[in-house]
This record gives structure tokens, C-alpha cells and sequence, in this order.
């Protein structure tokens, strides 16, 4: 067998396609910290705007000015397909932290309560028809996610997908 015949086994081609890859991951990655600052940049920094509406199921919420735990502010849409990957995860964490979540140009309250019905779905909505509280937040991109720590200050912050483990170790990161 003749190993020269075989670019990745012979020593000079498999030097150079480490190179290879490595530059890539590097490029790669500055890509996507370069699109993750993007998404952020216009996401609200330091103490948590205003946030306080009615549910689509009538109750009246609000965001503490000093919550009494960490509290996750979520801006989805019904249309969104990365919220229907995220939202199942907000679901999970409302069982153990509090949650607020604002739908983004979803339709009607009935027309959200329908969706999260058919999703499963029971954490509280404030319907943002008009984007004011979107606007406020900075929420450009959807799913966004704050994490509120017990001074009212945004915490973290983060846009796109993300992991139920991601969320709830940001929280706990919050809380110290």
C-alpha cells in the first residue's frame, strides 16, 4: 500500500489539514462572536428597564425592582422557530424560577393562548402587539433572554437558541 497516495495519512497533508482546521475554527469563531455582539449590542445593559403589562390571561405582572430571586425575561414569537426550541426549555426552568415572557407580533392573547396550549406551554405572556416593551429591552432578535439578578440588574444576556442547563446555570450565576 502506498501511503503517499492517501492525502491524509501522509505526514506533510496531515500537518497542513491541522492548520487548516485550525485557522477555520478560528474564523468560525470569530464569525459567531461577531454576529452574537451584533444581536447584542442593541440589548438593554445595566439595571432592568420597566417591565409590567397584563397576561394574555388577564393577570396583571411585574418585574420586581429588586426581585427576591433571579428572574428570566424571555421576548419570543409564536412565528419564531428557534422559540420553538427554546420555549419548551423556559417551560422547564418557570417550574423552579420566575418568568416573564413577552410575545413579540404573535396576534391575539387568544391566538397566543392557543399556541401555548397546543405547546404545552403555561408560563405567563404579556402580548407586545405595539413592541413598546420590545423597544425598551432592546430586543431586536428573537429568542432573547435576560436574566435578572436580586438587584434589578440585567445579569446576562443572550439571543438565539440556547440550553435549559445554559439558562438555569445562568440564574444560579445571578443568585451569588
Amino acid at each position: 500500500m502506498n501511503l503517499k497516495r492517501i492525502p491524509f495519512i501522509s505526514a506533510s497533508s496531515s500537518s497542513f489539514s491541522w492548520k487548516k482546521a485550525v485557522r477555520d475554527v478560528v474564523i468560525l469563531s470569530a464569525i459567531v462572536l461577531g454576529v452574537s455582539y451584533y444581536l447584542h449590542s442593541d440589548m438593554a445593559p445595566g439595571e432592568a428597564p420597566i417591565l409590567s403589562g397584563i397576561t394574555t390571561q388577564g393577570k396583571t405582572i411585574s418585574l420586581a425592582d429588586k426581585p427576591k430571586e433571579p428572574t428570566l425575561v424571555y421576548f419570543w414569537g409564536t412565528w419564531c422557530g428557534y422559540c420553538s426550541f427554546t420555549s419548551p426549555m423556559v417551560e422547564n426552568v418557570a417550574k423552579d424560577h420566575p418568568v416573564i415572557s413577552v410575545a413579540i407580533a404573535s396576534g391575539t392573547n387568544l391566538e397566543i393562548n392557543q399556541h401555548m396550549q397546543d405547546k404545552g406551554l403555561a408560563f405567563p405572556v404579556i402580548n407586545d402587539s405595539t413592541s413598546h416593551i420590545t423597544n425598551r429591552w432592546g430586543a431586536s432578535g428573537v429568542p432573547a433572554i435576560f436574566i435578572i439578578d436580586t438587584d434589578g440588574n440585567i445579569a446576562a444576556k443572550t439571543t438565539g437558541p440556547t440550553s435549559e442547563w445554559g439558562l438555569r446555570l445562568r440564574l444560579w450565576w445571578a443568585s451569588l
